[in-house]
């Protein structure tokens, strides 16, 4: 199986860190349809509502805490994922 390489990133600019909403936003919506999962089921998996994948997946309202939590979360499957 090849292996899969999702380039996200986040960089310090002054003193907030700005990533690629869009691209991250992408990466969980494409994640999650590959593992047939609702955003439902995302959200009681990872502890958030429904409503914070929604706005996640649209790349909207989130604050940089939850963009980060879930960053990890998605990373964390991602490696998972790897390892099988």
């Amino acid at each position: 199986m090849a292996e899969k390489f999702l380039k996200l990133e986040m960089r310090p600019v002054g003193i907030k860190m700005e990533s690629d909403v869009n691209e991250f936003a992408l990466a969980l919506h494409t994640w999650r349809l590959r593992q047939g999962l609702t955003q439902k089921q995302v959200g009681e998996k990872w502890g958030v509502s429904r409503y914070t994948i929604m706005r996640a997946e649209a790349a909207t309202k989130l604050t940089w805490q939850m963009a980060y939590k879930l960053f990890a979360k998605l990373a964390q499957e991602l490696k998972e994922e790897g390892g099988q």
